[in-house]
């Protein structure tokens, strides 16, 4: 069971290059758990199964010279992940959040807000392009998908945001309000409508 104590681990950089390394890795780690949820068709990923992924995707960094700064702090995490202590997902996504001193590239405020909204809903995101999109998925819940064949595509070299992305979702008007109140409230992005009907809304998320 994951840690449930009232104090969260946390990411502890000595100094402003381990700080940069730590928010590097934790970055990728959670592009790469994007990815690797889209596979499944279900939409259910607990946390055991995404210490295993990440776990998966770290344990080659421990052994990179790069980040010879950070073994420690990666390899004491990926050691309370295989014991389920804690949920890294949560512990990365917290490692790159709590930097309000440096000003966050686009694709990590595009993964909090996209968490953010997953939690308000309790649902995960898809990923499909516009021709391929189930339309009928989970029925009896909400439908949350972001519309592309590349996420990457939407992303420059400083992961800056280039493209808009497109997102469609559906569900009740209780949920529609959610989903579209904590796109207004983020400070970076924000949402023009493409399309709207009884069920379904389309909008394209934009910077603000």
């Amino acid at each position: 069971m994951p840690n449930t104590g009232s104090r969260s681990p946390q990411l502890s950089p000595s100094n402003s290059s381990s700080s940069l390394l730590l928010h590097e890795v934790s970055l990728h780690a959670l592009l790469h758990l994007e990815f690797k949820k889209r596979t499944l068709k279900t939409g259910q990923c607990d946390p055991a199964w995404c210490n295993d992924i990440l776990i998966k995707w770290l344990k080659p960094k421990l052994k990179s010279h790069k980040y010879k700064g950070i073994r420690k702090q990666l390899k004491t995490l990926t050691l309370q992940a295989k014991k389920s202590q804690v949920d890294l997902e949560n512990v990365l996504l917290i490692g790159i959040e709590a930097k309000p001193e440096i000003q966050q590239p686009h694709l990590d405020n595009y993964l909090l807000l996209i968490r953010e909204i997953e939690r308000k809903l309790g649902t995960t995101a898809l990923l499909s392009t516009p021709e391929a999109v189930d339309l009928k998925h989970d029925e009896s819940g909400c439908l949350l998908c972001v519309l592309s064949s590349d996420l990457n595509a939407h992303f420059g070299r400083k992961n800056q945001l280039e493209k808009p992305i497109s997102i469609l979702f559906r569900g009740t008007v209780r949920e529609k309000h959610l989903f579209l109140g904590a796109i207004y409230a983020n400070p970076v992005f924000s949402y023009q409508l493409q399309y709207e009907d009884e069920n379904f809304v389309r909008i394209i998320l934009q910077l603000a």
